[in-house]
């Protein structure tokens, strides 16, 4: 056997090794990610009640403390990384939802303008449009559970139909009264968090906006 030949076979049976070491990871490391994700949502199913109670009550405690001036850093920091995880993972499931909070946060102030691309399909803006002529306007309040997506954007907004168009803004400020509270909904469980708790992040507020063709 020449030299060539015996490091060409070493080699082909080094790649065929490695592929199969691969392949091999790959598959126990998806049968444990199966199982970390199955006993994830087995957990959640049983307990998942009893979280979203215990979240809403830590909350809830911390927007007492953020009345009564008594916040901690531990508290700053929580409501930095609760506000900016429901950004981050808002643009994969409710990006118009994330683009405003990112904007309350980050925007200084400024007008910002939504693409309508949802909006003008929400069944309950669609519902509000149907009672309305040209020429009217119309302020839109409306239940969580109608619609959660456009509830975590915009709720409490003003539309007015014109002839050929509709124009849907809303001022936002989040109010600091604790009766006033927003439901993220996961499914399983519900986390309830006071509307208040971000001004411990002083956010500016701002008007969003925007339009389509009818």
């Amino acid at each position: 056997m020449t030299i060539d030949l015996y490091c060409h076979l070493v080699l082909e049976s080094s790649t065929i090794l490695t592929a199969y070491t691969l392949k091999t990871f790959f598959l126990n490391f998806l049968k444990k990610l199966l199982l970390v994700v199955s006993v994830s949502l087995f957990l959640l199913f049983l307990f998942g009640k009893e979280m979203g109670k215990a979240l809403s009550v830590h909350f809830s405690e911390m927007n007492d403390r953020r009345e009564r001036g008594s916040l901690t850093s531990m508290d700053k920091l929580q409501c930095k990384a609760l506000y900016n995880s429901m950004i981050y993972l808002g643009w994969l499931f409710y990006p118009e939802a994330a683009e405003v909070l990112h904007h309350y946060l980050y925007g200084k102030g400024a007008d910002l303008y939504l693409e309508p691309n949802y909006m003008r399909s929400s069944p309950v803006v669609q519902l509000a449009l149907s009672g309305m002529k040209t020429g009217d306007l119309k302020t839109v309040a409306f239940r969580q559970n109608k619609d959660w997506r456009l509830s975590y954007a915009v709720n409490g907004f003003t539309l007015k139909k014109k002839q050929n168009n509709v124009l849907l803004s809303q001022k936002i400020i989040f109010s600091k009264d604790r009766k006033i509270v927003t439901d993220l909904n996961f499914y399983l469980f519900k986390v309830r968090v006071p509307d208040g708790l971000i001004h411990v992040l002083e956010p500016s507020p701002f008007v969003v906006y925007c339009h389509w063709q009818l």
